[in-house]
């Protein structure tokens, strides 16, 4: 499973008539899906994840149950349990804070944690966080098969599978994350085809371990895997999962705020999903993929970032059947070096030289000067450049 950390909800001083927002929602420019009053009514979403300690009992959660929008809920761990029950120490109450991210309203302190407080939920529990066994992969798939034939629409998946089983013979290894090895890839490409269902999935926490790259199933084709960035200068978090080089596919394809794991910056995506669907119920899942990618930062994509964060505005617009012109800061050097000369100082400029999509080298540049001189690395073909409130794509010349 993902490693899991502590999940700390930040906010920004930004109000929508009073309203809080947290910094994921500000970031992805939510204000412009709670201006259309969408909240995700109607759609079904499935959470599949190790539990849901307590949820009944959330005051962010609340009204959920006050509307009864939880159609079914199912344990594959322990099928005698109740409800919203488990242990701390199996990491249960992780399933809960997946759910707040993609669903939460705080009445009292008018705090929005999700954007779809109003869609309608299944909720499966098929991860101990106690071990680690294959068949947690064959519970998914169950719940999976579950969801599809419950009609929903949206399966968010915190949950990612790589090397740290139990039983360590059925550690994956790195070369099988590649699209098509392990069974709950392959479930996740069947069922989205044969169900039209959008997968959500989590890019994994391993990005500054040896591990590195993304987990089964963030590797799937058909699901749109997230990946987590900083907040102000909207690079990759260091323990964000990178996509392979060795996939024919940019994995993630985007990525949003989370202060401690990809598992958290999943379910803003999951909402976000949501209340585009409302908005245009006709949508096919792959049509659904590719506005929210279209709706993101990056013009030009990396295997850190994907095609970095989505725009809530943005991606109504293209809902809507606008076209977007996308924001071109594009510059062709046809020396080995850029300098690139800033209006005012930043902390620092990331500077991803890639060949493709793919990232031959993250670099951080710190000057207390407003001018950075970018040199091009060996092999690099490309340079995205990102700062605070800004970016810039180079193009190197042969």
């Amino acid at each position: 499973m993902l490693k899991r950390l502590k999940l700390i909800f930040l906010f920004l001083p930004f109000c929508l008539s009073g309203q809080q927002l947290g910094f994921a929602l500000e970031q992805i420019n939510a204000q412009a899906i709670l201006k259309e009053n969408l909240t995700g009514k109607g759609i079904k979403i499935g959470v599949i994840d190790g539990g849901f300690l307590r949820a009944d009992q959330k005051e962010s959660l609340k009204h959920l149950f006050e509307n009864n929008l939880i159609a079914g809920y199912k344990d594959y761990l322990d099928s005698t349990a109740l409800p919203y029950s488990g242990k701390k120490a199996w990491d249960d109450g992780h399933g809960t804070e997946v759910w707040e991210l993609i669903a939460g309203y705080h009445p009292e302190k008018d705090v929005q944690y999700g954007l779809a407080s109003a869609a309608t939920y299944y909720l499966a529990r098929t991860d101990h966080g106690g071990y680690e066994r294959r068949e947690e992969e064959e519970n998914a798939i169950d719940a999976m098969e579950w969801m599809a034939k419950q009609g929903v629409r949206i399966i968010n998946l915190s949950l990612g599978y790589n090397f740290g089983y139990t039983d360590k013979s059925e550690n994956y290894k790195p070369k099988q994350m590649d699209g098509k090895s392990t069974i709950l890839t392959q479930a996740i490409n069947r069922f989205s085809n044969e169900y039209d269902i959008l997968f959500v999935v989590a890019a994994g926490n391993d990005g500054d371990k040896k591990w590195r790259i993304i987990d089964s199933p963030a590797d799937a084709e058909r699901a749109l895997t997230v990946g987590a960035t900083k907040f102000k200068t909207w690079d990759n978090m260091t323990y964000s999962s990178q996509g392979p080089d060795w996939l024919s596919y940019v994995k993630p394809e985007v990525s949003c705020y989370a202060s401690s794991g990809t598992s958290f910056s999943t379910p803003v995506i999951t909402g976000l999903a949501a209340c585009l669907l409302e908005k245009k119920p006709s949508l096919t899942s792959a049509e659904l993929k590719q506005i929210i990618i279209q709706s993101a930062s990056l013009k030009s994509p990396n295997n850190y970032t994907g095609y970095g964060v989505p725009d809530s505005e943005k991606a109504l617009k293209l809902v809507s059947g606008e076209t977007i012109s996308p924001d071109l800061n594009e510059k062709i050097s046809t020396k080995n070096y850029y300098k690139l000369i800033l209006e005012s100082r930043v902390p620092y400029v990331s500077a991803y030289h890639k060949k493709g999509w793919e990232v031959l080298e993250k670099e951080t540049l710190r000057t207390n000067k407003l001018d950075y001189k970018i040199k091009r690395k060996a092999g690099a073909t490309s340079t995205t450049l990102i700062w605070e409130d800004g970016q810039m794509e180079i193009l190197w010349a042969e």
